[in-house]
């Protein structure tokens, strides 16, 4: 090492030693307050506060509240400096006496921005920031832990020329009318000026909440809500998802906020579709940040955001943002505003607000607002967490005491309630009886359980469509965890209308370990079964796309089964289903199974099965014992083995059956495509139900894009058959206003199938597939928008898909298939 090196280590480990042992008597004092707008009284969000004339500072955070480090003795000025206000310039003796600090706006003529030469910085820097945006986004983490507190605020807001034009209105109203008539209308305003005067003291919900949540990869997930307090109501259910409403983080390509997808300015496209500027510098502690605006470019047809950026200089990090919704004719508008912090050289969040205004949605001339805010803390980047100590509850409600609930709340709530909050609460909880029929139903929707005491209505079994038995009517009652948390016993019981029989079954479960969903299900049916329709799991709801299709089933098999499952996840997001079933089948069609060893139109089959089931990110609510899925990604993976001997127990049939399923869907920033894979292969003696058919979707009207739209539902029988879905969704194109947003989608279908022995089922209709069966189209989504209930639209379209190769039909015309399809969008 020469000197001089030698002597700068020297004089940077020395300087290093003086910092930390005096910074604590340099940095001893403190300044601090809120700050807020002149102009509406609003807190001020992320303002730089700064020593004036150095580059020490820090910046007010989502509530306008800020800390400062002062040096000791300090009494000089504070400057505070925000886009689109005047700088303000405070004595420390002046903060001290009147913390509340307001800014005014600052009132300039905007200019066209030119740029003579070169490019624009903003662009040059924001080219860093998408660069590094993976190596800030939080959700790549490897690891982390934190408790946060939450708080939803639903009220009724409105302007003040709104409020005052309708009173003038009911005003007028009643000066026109007869002395009757302007009795009913003084009434009316009597009402109205009542709930009015209501609605300044007290908001419509409040909601808060304090959970602890773990994360470590691959994905793995669980929030624990400690303790809740929601006026007018006792269960956790409106709390469980309040922290679900922005992403955790600003740097995924396409944002999900309040459900809606929005394109990010942040994204490898960003800057072709988004305009950035550089509006003011300021500074987190001594280090640069650059407060950036952007926008979406002009002419540009998509779901964007606009806002700022606070980006560090040297890490091209966030360390703020501001984003609001700009989507043409939205019923709705969102904002979000995030805040991080430095813990252990990570930018992590701190805080995420939320805020959703229905723009038509409106009682008494107000809108319906929701104020959503959450306040991390006890950030830990470096836990001892091991893939052991998750499960696949994404969310679980802990069920405490009023007391511990009190307790938790009171030594967690990062904010103090404020006098309407706390009169929202006394003015709801005497309602608690009515308002607790509206949780019970939303419980219900959400579980599809109905609780009633020790036991559930099973909402699922009491009613079921399709076309052998037209209407199904039914009941179901399944234990929950009032009668034992171990042990579910249940049973259903239903009539069919066409056929005139009843079906009925029950079930014993016993729960092993929760953690890793391990338990054994005993069931018994006397019931019907589609043809041709395999289920990979027990107790897995299947899409919608599998429910409309079921409701074209014609074709059924009634059957008499017993069997017994086994469930357990041995990884993350895969689970082991093993069973084992005797079952005696007789189909309710012509047919008869004919070989030179067996021809019989009764049998009875005996059967083993092994499936696994891989769901990237799959994550559930935990409701008191009853699991309800609310989020996964993708690929999915499905994959089931079945065997079938005749020499167990008297069977008549020896087969294998392999089926597996792969499907993946992707957003981009061009639109979304979704791929679908199935493939079957069954070998062996194997009657008509068991075979591989109906995946055909020709007679609905309805488009269901996991089935082959211009096939007929039982058209082909295959024992070897792969068969490929696709769709992309382009976004929307050419127009957007409030009748028509339109989405160009196009499809294509493909499948192969073969069928070894056709000559053994006798009596039903079929086609084999060796020459491949091939479809395409386009379609159109929201091609004509509905307003839904104030707060979004039912988008209705239709698709045209064209069937096409060895098993076109003569007539084009007859090739050629319309679908109607719907979409609900805020």
């Amino acid at each position: 090492m020469n000197t001089n090196s030698a002597k700068t280590v020297y004089f940077a480990v020395a300087a290093w030693l003086t910092m930390t042992l005096l910074g604590g008597n340099l940095f001893a004092q403190s300044v601090s307050g809120r700050i807020f707008s002149s102009d509406d009284n609003e807190a001020l969000t992320f303002v730089t506060v700064a020593i004036s004339g150095t580059s020490t500072g820090t910046i007010s955070d989502i509530d306008g509240r800020f800390n400062l480090a002062v040096p000791t003795g300090y009494q000089g000025t504070i400057t505070f400096q925000h886009v689109g206000f005047v700088r303000k310039q405070l004595t420390v003796a002046e903060i001290n006496q009147s913390p509340i600090i307001f800014l005014e706006k600052e009132v300039t003529e905007l200019e066209e921005l030119i740029f003579e030469a070169g490019e624009n910085p903003a662009n040059i820097l924001m080219r860093q920031v998408i660069a590094n945006r993976k190596k800030h986004d939080p959700a790549r983490f490897p690891q982390y832990s934190y408790k946060s507190y939450t708080k939803d605020v639903y009220h009724l807001d409105a302007d003040t020329k709104t409020a005052d034009s309708l009173a003038i209105l009911m005003k007028e109203q009643s000066e026109d009318y007869s002395t009757d008539e302007s009795d009913t209308i003084a009434k009316a305003d009597t009402k109205f000026f009542k709930v009015d005067s209501s609605f300044n003291t007290r908001h419509l919900y409040v909601a808060e909440s304090v959970s602890e949540t773990k994360f470590i990869e691959p994905g793995l997930k669980n929030e624990t809500i400690l303790a809740t307090q929601i006026s007018g109501l006792r269960g956790g259910l409106f709390a469980a998802f309040s922290g679900l409403y922005q992403p955790f983080g600003f740097y995924n390509d396409v944002l999900d906020i309040f459900d809606k997808d929005y394109i990010n300015p942040i994204n490898p496209s960003g800057l072709s579709q988004y305009d950035f500027y550089i509006e003011d510098t300021t500074f987190f502690e001594t280090d640069t940040v650059f407060v950036v605006s952007y926008a979406p470019k002009k002419g540009k047809k998509f779901d964007g955001l606009e806002g700022f950026l606070w980006v560090h200089a040297k890490e091209y990090a966030l360390t703020n943002v501001t984003a609001k919704s700009q989507v043409a004719n939205s019923k709705i508008d969102v904002s979000i505003q995030q805040r991080y912090a430095k813990v252990k050289g990570q930018w992590f969040p701190v805080q995420l607000n939320t805020d959703i205004i229905f723009k038509e949605f409106k009682f008494y001339g107000r809108n319906l607002v929701l104020e959503n805010r959450r306040y991390l803390s006890d950030i830990n980047l470096e836990t001892n967490y091991s893939k052991k100590d998750f499960s696949d509850v994404g969310i679980a409600l802990n069920r405490v005491d009023k007391k511990q609930q009190e307790q938790i709340l009171n030594a967690n709530r990062a904010v103090p309630l404020d006098s309407m909050e706390l009169n929202t609460f006394v003015a709801m909880d005497s309602m608690y009886k009515s308002l607790r029929v509206i949780e019970g139903v939303a419980e219900a929707v959400l579980t599809m359980r109905l609780k009633m005491g020790m036991v559930d209505l099973r909402i699922d079994d009491l009613f079921g469509i399709n076309n052998y038995e037209k209407f199904r009517l039914g009941a179901g009652l399944e234990t929950n965890n009032n009668f034992s948390e171990r042990l579910k016993l249940g049973g259903y019981g239903g009539y069919g209308f066409a056929d005139e029989e009843w079906k009925y079954g029950t079930n014993v479960r016993w729960n092993f370990d929760k953690r890793t969903d391990t338990w054994l299900l005993f069931t018994y049916q006397n019931d019907l079964r589609e043809v041709g329709v395999q289920r990979f799991f027990e107790g897995k709801i299947s899409s919608i796309e599998d429910l409309i299709r079921s409701f074209q089933g014609s074709l059924f098999d009634r059957h008499e089964t017993y069997k017994l499952s086994l469930n357990r996840r041995i990884a993350p997001f895969l689970y082991a289903q093993t069973s084992v079933s005797t079952s005696d089948q007789k189909p309710t069609y012509d047919y008869q199974y004919n070989n030179t060893d067996y021809t019989n139109t009764y049998y009875h089959i005996n059967e083993v099965s092994l499936s696994f089931r891989y769901v990237k990110n799959e994550q559930y609510l935990d409701l008191y014992g009853r699991k309800v899925l609310y989020d996964y990604d993708f690929p999915v993976f499905n994959f089931k083995y079945s065997h079938a001997n005749s020499g167990w127990l008297g069977g008549d049939f020896n087969y294998h059956r392999v089926d597996m399923s792969a499907e993946y869907k992707k957003k981009y920033v061009l639109g979304k495509s979704e791929f679908l894979v199935r493939a079957a292969y069954v070998s062996g003696d194997v009657p008509y139900g068991h075979m591989i058919t109906g995946l055909g979707n020709a007679s609905s009207s309805l488009s269901v894009p996991e089935y082959f739209q211009t096939m007929d539902i039982y058209e082909f029988l295959s024992d070897q058959q792969v068969a490929l879905f696709f769709n992309h969704n382009f976004g929307n194109f050419l127009i957007s206003n409030r009748v028509m947003k339109p989405e160009l989608i196009v499809y294509h279908n493909s499948g192969i199938g073969r069928l070894t022995h056709p000559e053994r089922h006798q009596g039903v209709a079929f086609k084999t597939m060796e020459e491949g069966y091939f479809e395409s189209g386009i379609g159109i989504k929201k091609l004509i928008r509905l307003n839904y209930f104030d707060v979004g639209y039912m988008g209705f379209g239709f698709d045209a898909v064209y069937r096409y190769g060895a098993y076109a039909y003569e007539s084009t015309r007859d090739n050629l298939f319309f679908k109607l399809n719907m979409k609900i969008n805020l």
